[in-house]
């Protein structure tokens, strides 16, 4: 289970999520991602049955077997 703050599919938002992403660039050159980015990860690495769960919150859900 990851607990993240993910950007929009077309990276318009959200604001949190962006703010956070330029944080971590600045400080550490890392960055948020998106929800499909987080799968296309999870996938390569062997796990499946990704589900990705938006809480409406500052943080969301991912959930994945291997």
């Amino acid at each position: 289970m990851l607990v993240e703050s993910l950007l929009y599919e077309d990276d318009s938002g959200p604001l949190t999520a962006q703010l956070y992403s330029l944080n971590m660039l600045v400080q550490t050159e890392g960055r948020e991602r998106k929800a499909s980015d987080y799968s296309r990860l999870l996938n390569a690495a062997g796990f499946t049955h990704v589900h990705i769960h938006h809480t409406g919150k500052i943080y969301d859900a991912i959930l994945a077997r291997k």
